[in-house]
């Protein structure tokens, strides 16, 4: 995985190599946890067990995305930047949660098909269809 996206991102910013899964990145599935950065995209990997593998073998399972560079888009053509009102378009539907910021009650947080491990969820400046998506994140993630 680091290797398909090193050939399209260059190389890595930071790697954390494998740290202990309660670090920088939050509660992370552990024991352990790695992180590698390219510059505000962040994948993470664990050594758990989740939907994509089972425990004790390394794998992705999560990505965080808050800026530029690099530029990046969901398969559907989400970009941060996007208004909650695209996000709607593209992804919108039973599956297409938009909230109150749980840690900031001036800002939103959006989620897509949170019930799986594929899911998309994000945060925005506000919860308004004009207001703007500022993360796009993948997988379940961390916790706090």
């Amino acid at each position: 995985t680091i290797a398909a996206m090193t050939a399209v991102l260059g190389s890595p910013t930071n790697d954390s190599g494998w740290v202990d899964s309660f670090s920088i990145y939050g509660t992370c599935p552990g024991p352990v946890i790695r992180g590698v950065h390219w510059d505000n995209f962040v994948a993470l990997f664990t050594q758990a067990e989740t939907d994509f593998w089972t425990r004790g073998v390394p794998h992705f399972f999560a990505w965080y995305y808050t800026g530029t560079p690099p530029v990046l888009a969901t398969t559907e053509g989400l970009e941060i930047g996007d208004t909650l009102e695209a996000l709607n378009d593209f992804y919108g539907g039973a599956d297409l949660v938009v909230d109150e910021d749980p840690f900031d009650p001036t800002g939103g947080y959006w989620s897509y098909d949170l019930v799986g491990w594929t899911g998309l969820w994000g945060y925005a400046d506000g919860t308004d269809p004009d207001n703007i998506i500022t993360s796009v994140n993948g997988g379940r993630g961390c916790g706090e």
